[in-house]
């Protein structure tokens, strides 16, 4: 075994207790009879160091000359503090286990080039910690979303990433080429359509973490394939998902430092999140009545004139009806559809609706929405019968929620754009 011990599992031995461990070379000096290093794997950065004393003068000439910068090497030895009090591993053996062919970068010069960061993402994780740190965030925070849902009863299930048909959002699809069935398939936009058949099939509370991809444009707070949590809950309605919802961020937000965040220069306070009517932001903002305007005229007037000026953590709810075509019906007011979005730093964080489960009005929906895309609106949804199909055997009333996961992580790890939180952007 190469490694027993992790480099921040070191930090947490004694002195003179013996350790195993590898990672790479990301500084190297040597000094006569001893050479100093920094050994640095995705946890730690730790000092080592290789005295002739401890070694026979063959070995230590042998070892040092071989040792780069970028080399991976495995190191054996006891913790030790320096006439600097800095911990260090005083090594009694060192083997080097690979060598770069290609000029590693320094660690003290880091990576200037952004597009280079982005483009060779294991060079800027290797030797940068903070780096390193935004992917160990991001891991552990879709564990704990995981872990918390399990606890509260919801199953983890999987759905097509390929699609007859692009349903469950609004949006233009990737469209790809099944040879065999000589057929075009969809990845898809959204899992949606296929997590409430689950839902039908007698799993009242199911969530899928996963990809979905959307042909649209690229900027700080879009990508194409993206990763999204989303979640149904049988026999609740949007403001129960809204209470699961504020526990599970505050369960992340504090244990990841708390109610308050840096982001992009500003202080956000997760402490008192409001709630503000979708109808009464358009009346603050001296624009017009959104149920005079078409769908796609409200969604870019509310993008473009509303959207960018909520910094602060805010939830918007209680949307027009003829926005959102899988949504339900507030009972007492059937122009209004009972849905809210958690918004912050001007983005769209959280999508969240009491679902249509009404198979004959979602059917007359979806095919006004089928007759738009024939129309030429090529973001339009398709006619999904297998979705309306198990609707019309009966699917129990519900709401579903989703994350934009990346999105998440950006405000959590303090980053302005999503090309910093994912490890492979796509790149022209």
């Amino acid at each position: 075994m190469y490694k027993q011990n992790s480099l921040s599992s070191v930090r947490d031995l004694s002195i003179d207790d013996s350790i195993s461990t590898a990672g790479r070379i990301v500084s190297f000096r040597r000094m006569g009879n001893v050479a100093f290093g920094h050994i640095q794997d995705a946890t730690d950065k730790i000092q080592i160091c290789i005295k002739k004393d401890q070694l026979t003068e063959q070995d230590y000439k042998q070892i040092v000359s071989s040792i780069s910068i970028g080399c991976f090497v495995r190191i054996e030895g006891k913790l030790w503090y320096t006439s600097t009090n800095e911990l260090t591993i005083l090594s009694s053996f060192v083997e080097v286990v690979q060598t770069p062919v290609k000029s590693f970068p320094s660690s003290y010069y880091g990576i200037a080039d952004e597009e280079t960061q982005i483009r060779k993402r294991y060079l800027t994780t290797s030797i940068d910690l903070e780096s390193a740190n935004v992917f160990v965030m991001r891991s552990m925070i879709i564990s704990k979303i995981r872990n918390y849902l399990t606890n509260y009863g919801f199953l983890e299930v999987e759905t097509p990433i390929m699609t007859p048909q692009a349903s469950g959002a609004i949006a233009k699809p990737f469209i790809t080429h099944h040879n065999a069935l000589d057929k075009d398939f969809y990845l898809r936009i959204a899992p949606e359509t296929y997590l409430k058949m689950y839902t039908a099939g007698g799993f009242d509370k199911v969530f899928e973490v996963g990809k979905s991809f959307r042909n649209e444009g690229v900027d700080r707070s879009h990508i194409q394939e993206f990763t999204s949590l989303e979640w149904y809950n049988a026999y609740a309605d949007y403001q129960d998902n809204k209470t699961i919802f504020l526990d599970l961020l505050n369960h992340l937000l504090l244990s990841n430092g708390g109610l308050i965040r840096d982001w992009a220069a500003t202080k956000l306070d997760f402490s008192n999140i409001k709630t503000i009517k979708y109808r009464q932001l358009f009346s603050d903002y001296g624009l017009p009545n959104p149920d005079t305007l078409s769908a796609n005229e409200i969604d870019e007037l509310f993008k473009k004139s509303i959207r960018p000026n909520l910094i602060q953590p805010v939830i918007v709810e209680d949307y027009p009806a003829h926005m959102s075509p899988m949504a339900a019906r507030k009972k007492d007011d059937h122009d209004t559809v009972e849905q809210w979005q958690f918004i912050v730093g001007g983005w769209e964080i959280v999508k969240c609706y009491t679902e249509l489960t009404d198979p004959v009005l979602q059917r007359q929906l979806l095919e006004q929405q089928a007759t738009q895309r024939t129309n030429g609106d090529d973001e339009a949804m398709m006619l999904d019968e297998a979705f309306l199909e198990a609707m019309e055997y009966g699917m129990p009333p519900q709401s579903g929620l989703g994350i934009g996961i990346d999105r998440l992580v950006c405000i959590l790890a303090n980053k302005t754009s999503l090309r910093d939180i994912v490890y492979f952007p796509i790149v022209a």
